[in-house]
């Protein structure tokens, strides 16, 4: 494979909700003036967070007062979609200037693209992964990960990554969650206004999501679930990578836009 070019590895560590997404914009609107030919990011969230779609607003999605009970940060992603939680999870972000060779004009196929790294470094951790292969538009549950998109990384047919982008022009960003473990799920529907009863909910969660404990029979540590997936994104693209920070400027710009992101209960 040609090489795809030198890209940049952020390890952010634990952030809370608006910091994470203030920085994913930050890297999306700077993507051209980073010096890199991509930024490949992870990172987690302390406290637990909701992140909601685009379009969704927090009073008619969640139960506020609940999620001031729990403590649990609210803010809202860049890319559309479901709310969702996120705690237990590895998140990692995508950011390049387009054109770029590991991004296919294609929507579709870029979903694939770009998460055929994921589904191998999963694999080399002992999981069988590999994507749904369909998609259920008639869905519109309000929690994203129950929402069935063709290119899920799902195993034994539950889905267990979830991802979503977003375009402008010349600028690029993906961002998706690798799920570690469901032990706060009934935290979880307990703040989310469903369509349904608990228990429904529930039932319906656990038949089509899963996470890499219950797969794997243990949670694997976080930092080899990010050497694996860091391999696995240079073997898989010819990419060589520079760990590195935000520039001044990225990190700049993050802190101008925590207040835009940050939802208050």
């Amino acid at each position: 494979m040609k090489k795809s070019g030198n890209w940049r590895l952020l390890f952010s560590g634990a952030k809370t909700g608006p910091e994470n997404m203030a920085i994913d914009e930050a890297l999306f609107l700077q993507s051209e003036k980073s010096g890199f030919d991509g930024t490949l990011r992870f990172y987690f969230w302390e406290p637990a967070c909701i992140s909601l779609g685009y379009f969704q607003k927090p009073k008619e999605t969640l139960n506020l007062l609940r999620c001031k009970e729990f403590g649990i940060d609210i803010t809202k992603r860049m890319t559309g979609g479901g709310a969702i939680y996120h705690h237990a999870e590895l998140t990692y972000s995508i950011t390049a200037a387009l054109p770029s060779p590991l991004v296919p004009v294609n929507v579709d196929e870029s979903y694939r693209c770009l998460e055929e790294f994921i589904v191998r470094g999963i694999n080399n951790l002992g999981v069988t992964a590999t994507y749904r292969g369909k998609a259920d538009p008639k869905d519109k549950s309000v929690y994203c990960f129950v929402r069935p998109s063709k290119y899920d990384v799902v195993s034994g047919g539950k889905k267990l990554v979830g991802s979503a982008q977003r375009r402008n022009g010349k600028l690029f960003l993906q961002h998706g969650s690798i799920l570690l473990n469901l032990n706060d799920l009934n935290k979880m529907l307990s703040v989310i206004k469903l369509d349904s009863d608990v228990s429904t909910a529930k039932k319906d969660f656990k038949e089509k999501v899963t996470a890499l404990d219950a797969v794997l029979g243990k949670e694997p540590k976080k930092v080899e679930i990010c050497k694996q997936l860091v391999l696995s994104f240079k073997e898989t693209y010819n990419t060589t990578f520079a760990e590195e920070s935000l520039t001044k400027k990225e990190a700049n710009l993050a802190a101008s836009l925590i207040k835009k992101y940050t939802l208050s209960c």
